[in-house]
């Protein structure tokens, strides 16, 4: 994974963009959310067995709000593809578990299977706190779960976006990611552990 100098003001650059916390789902803040998972994507490195080919794309699941879905899927067709692979987004909206008995119908196993499948999975806040009931179940796989709501990564996910003085801060869970066999640039993650403490 090649990772070079561009990367940390690139994502400087995120982080002082304005998100217009003011307006939740505003334009500018779903913009800003999809542009994160796509270079989260590209700064991310998942085991060989991952993929089935050296042409398989990245696939990216959103849960939850179709709107986010659409931003990331706008975002990542402007990218292309990424180290040549192409970039598939999938939209979910209601979330396996989401129901008073979870899995019990074939679309519940459909969505489940998609989201194992899923290089990224983004828990957007619209789908509540389904994240609680699948991120143990999904540490099974090595996927890449990043969420914007609070507590998200308290509760066992990799990445957080949190707001803070109206811009879109990255909080980090290193051990979840370690243990799911990803390996997310050392960059992100130093970026990441000192914005978390200017939280606290």
């Amino acid at each position: 994974m090649k990772t070079g100098p561009g990367i940390l003001l690139l994502l400087a650059a995120f982080f002082s963009m304005g998100a217009s916390a003011q307006a939740r789902n505003s334009p500018a803040e779903v913009e800003v959310e999809a542009a994160y998972l796509i270079n989260l994507l590209r700064y991310t490195q998942w085991p060989a067995a991952s993929f089935e080919s050296a042409q398989s794309p990245y696939v990216i699941t959103v849960v939850g709000s179709e709107r986010a879905a659409d931003g990331v899927r706008a975002i990542a067709t402007s990218e292309g593809s990424i180290a040549g692979r192409a970039i598939e987004v999938h939209w979910i909206a209601d979330s396996p578990g989401s129901r008073a008995a979870p899995f019990d119908s074939q679309q519940d196993a459909q969505a489940q299977a998609q989201i194992a499948r899923s290089h990224l999975v983004f828990f957007h806040r619209s789908a509540g706190q389904v994240h609680r009931q699948l991120l143990s179940e999904l540490a099974r796989f090595p996927v890449l779960t990043v969420g914007d709501s609070n507590g998200f990564t308290a509760a066992g996910g990799m990445l957080g976006l949190v707001r803070a003085d109206g811009r879109i801060l990255i909080q980090a869970n290193p051990g979840a990611i370690r243990n799911a066999g990803l390996v997310v640039s050392a960059k992100v993650l130093k970026l990441a552990r000192g914005r978390r403490k200017s939280l606290q």
